[in-house]
């Protein structure tokens, strides 16, 4: 009785809430998602998916938020600071569990992170 009370509890979702409308955010949610669409489309800023790979350096590759459709550009670093510099610029969210997500995807070599992008920035990406 007592295992199908612990996995009962376990199949609670979680319910975010957007910051600036206070509307759910749908499931699945990622670790740094604090607005809704259409919230972050009345701010102008464009969601992107990037994901790196250790690779002579560092590989990283922007996906659309649909994570199927890659933008051009694609950059390479030598260093893993440009991977935190990125984020901070990129609007990713660092709070504690966003760095350690950040630093053990640096740690085993892949990893990836939301960004929220401004329309300056997204065009940069859109264009080669």
């Amino acid at each position: 009785m007592d295992s199908e009370r612990s996995s009962a509890s376990s199949q609670i979702p979680s319910v975010r809430i957007c910051e600036l409308c206070r509307r759910h955010l749908p499931a699945p949610h990622t670790t740094a998602e604090t607005l809704c669409d259409a919230c972050r489309t009345k701010k102008g800023r464009h969601r992107v998916y990037m994901f790196y790979m250790l690779r002579d350096g560092w590989f990283c590759q922007f996906l659309e938020q649909d994570l199927k459709t890659p933008l051009p550009k694609k950059l390479h670093f030598k260093s893993q600071e440009k991977l935190w510099e990125i984020a901070e610029r990129g609007g990713f969210n660092m709070n504690l569990e966003a760095r350690q997500s950040l630093d053990h995807g640096i740690e085993i070599g892949r990893g990836g992170m939301w960004l929220d992008l401004s329309e300056e920035q997204y065009r940069r990406l859109k264009h080669r």
